[in-house]
């Protein structure tokens, strides 16, 4: 604490009786401001528990960003090994659609059995099963605990975004944002260099095996780092729930099992179906036209159960709030991380297997040269967020400046050469889109707490990252039907084959004559240059959206300079003027 000083005027020291009662009431009123305010930021962390939870949050989500990306190049060793080169697919799909699935019903269930608890079980199912996955010794085992990785990897994200939100307050949620953004990237740009080291030296198994320890040690600091009542340690009134009152009957109500149900069931057959469409199952097949039908059905009974439970209020509560529709600003927000998803997801898959696939370099070298692209979507999302953002800057001006970069930065790549060389002009393709993808994905992290209640901050965090999770998966799935189509179209010597084969084939490019391999390696450089072409359109779509967010008076910022400085003003001098007060009393009682 400060002490008073001589410049510092300490109330009972006036001469005249009306300064003096004059004094006294500034200063009671004052000391009452202070500790209003003191009572306000306490159930903030502070201290070491602040630092450690930081570094837990981050920590789960460079585990899920590393292992999402992971796969992409050690895939080949783990298929050779366990020889199953038929299954290869599902190692992704089965993990994907587990964790597309389960991100905004581990947010909700956060609420119910409080975050601490709910981020650890995640955690913990994410450990064991990458545990799981470095031990299979079968294709069988090493899908099913990839299904089961993905389940805890959608909590390990949407959970510690949400403790983001509520351990600090808001002036600081742009620095919170550009720690998670760059965890995130750095998971991303983690992962295809872990996978591509451990499958060059024939150890892909430490590809899975390198999260246990860091999971073990995330476990450890969120239990030490977090409040068994968090976020309402510092809530007087708030009575801590014992276990058994958070599985009685009551607190279970509050579930909405069956929109957890309909949720659940409809994003695992679309993603599923997107995921294999052209592949092992044939798009204009019975079974791929069924689970269509049968997704649609099922989020069409998704959205009117969560219209029934919003509008008949209940003990229940709905995983997808009725009240989200009327949000115009918030449905924007996630229109943004839907199409942002997008570009993400299918360059960090693009540019290796272009380096692979045309260049003939090997998974490591593949990896490095997606560095810039991952270094700069973590350096743009840190200057947004602790620089551009704290400053007042409107969302609005932040979204439209990414969404024109990363037009451009597609721009670029769709006029790399065809002829089977890449030159140093694709770093500057990456670097633009990677600054456009920061700008962009940087700032709907911050969103949600600008732009619905209170209330819904957990399920608004996993609403945000389920949706970008579903918008990598139609991206990925359009972009791929794509490139197989073109591939079978233009590749005159392998129509006979189906898709599959012909993959296979493609990939054993460079067992061919110099002529049959010209024209592969030129069919896919065509073909990787048409899925750039698809993402414009995806980013160009965002620019429209921002007519979602746009406010004709004052723009959503994440911090308002004037109201911060404001605040901090009255903080000091509250805090001064009870120092004022307490030295003024203890004069009294010496007097």
């Amino acid at each position: 604490m400060q002490e008073p000083g001589p410049h510092m005027a300490v109330p009972g020291h006036n001469s005249e009786a009306n300064s003096w009662d004059g004094g006294k009431h500034e200063a009671d009123t004052a000391v009452e401001e202070a500790i209003n305010l003191e009572l306000e930021n306490s159930s903030y962390l502070r201290g070491w528990r602040l630092h450690l939870a930081s570094l837990s949050t981050c920590l789960c989500l460079f585990l899920v960003n590393s292992e999402v990306s992971v796969v992409g190049t050690a895939l080949v060793s783990v298929v050779k090994d366990l020889d199953g080169i038929d299954q290869m697919g599902w190692v992704i799909t089965g993990y994907l659609i587990t964790y597309t699935s389960m991100i905004i019903i581990w947010a909700k269930l956060s609420d119910i059995f409080g975050r601490k608890y709910t981020a650890i079980a995640t955690v913990l199912i994410f450990t064991a099963f990458s545990g799981a996955c470095g031990a299979a010794q079968t294709m069988n085992q090493m899908i099913i605990s990839r299904v089961f990785q993905g389940i805890g990897a959608a909590g390990c994200w949407s959970v510690p975004l949400t403790i983001g939100y509520e351990m600090v307050p808001k002036h600081r949620h742009p620095i919170q944002g550009a720690q998670f953004m760059t965890a995130g990237a750095l998971g991303s740009l983690a992962g295809p260099l872990i996978g591509g080291s451990t499958s060059q030296s024939g150890q892909w198994r430490w590809a899975f095996l390198f999260c246990v320890p860091l999971g073990v040690a995330t476990i450890i600091l969120l239990q030490l780092a977090l409040p068994a009542s968090f976020p309402h340690q510092g809530d007087p009134q708030y009575q801590h729930p014992t276990w058994r009152e958070r599985i009685s009957r009551k607190s279970l109500s509050r579930l909405d099992v069956s929109g957890a149900f309909l949720l659940l069931g409809g994003t695992m057959l679309i993603v599923a179906v997107l995921l294999e469409g052209g592949l092992s199952i044939a798009w204009s097949s019975g079974p791929a036209i069924a689970l269509f039908v049968v997704s649609g059905v099922m989020w069409i009974a998704f959205l009117g159960n969560e219209w029934f439970f919003t509008k008949h209020e209940r003990t229940l509560e709905p995983i997808f709030p009725w009240r989200f529709m009327h949000n115009k600003p918030w449905m924007g927000t996630l229109i943004f991380s839907f199409l942002s998803g997008i570009p993400y997801n299918i360059l960090i898959i693009n540019v290796p297997q272009r380096y692979q696939d045309v260049a003939g370099t090997s998974p490591l070298t593949a990896a490095i040269r997606l560095i810039p692209f991952n270094i700069f979507i973590s350096v743009t999302g840190f200057v947004v967020n602790g620089f551009i953002a704290k400053r007042g800057v409107a969302c609005v001006w932040i979204l439209l400046v990414g969404s024109l970069l990363q037009v451009g930065g597609l721009a670029w790549f769709c006029v790399l050469p065809e002829d089977g060389t890449i030159p140093l002009m694709i770093y500057g393709a990456q670097i633009l889109t990677g600054l456009g993808i920061g700008a962009v994905m940087g700032i709907t992290l911050l969103m949600p707490p600008l732009v619905v209640e209170k209330r819904d901050t957990a399920i608004s965090s996993g609403a945000l990252l389920q949706f970008r999770a579903l918008g990598g998966v139609l991206g990925l799935s359009i972009t791929t039907t794509a490139f197989n189509n073109y591939l079978k179209t233009h590749l005159f010597i392998f129509d006979s084959l189906s898709t599959s084969d012909m993959l296979k084939a493609v990939q054993s490019a460079r067992d061919f004559s110099p002529e049959i391999q010209h024209q592969i390696i030129t069919r896919l450089a065509e073909a990787y240059n048409l899925q750039m072409k698809i993402l414009i359109g995806f980013s160009a779509l965002q620019i429209f959206v921002i007519a979602m967010i746009w406010r004709k008076g004052n723009q959503i910022r994440v911090v308002d300079a004037e109201e911060e400085k404001a605040a901090s003003s009255s903080a000091s001098n509250a805090s001064g003027t009870t120092i004022a007060t307490e030295a003024d009393r203890g004069a009294g009682k010496l007097g």
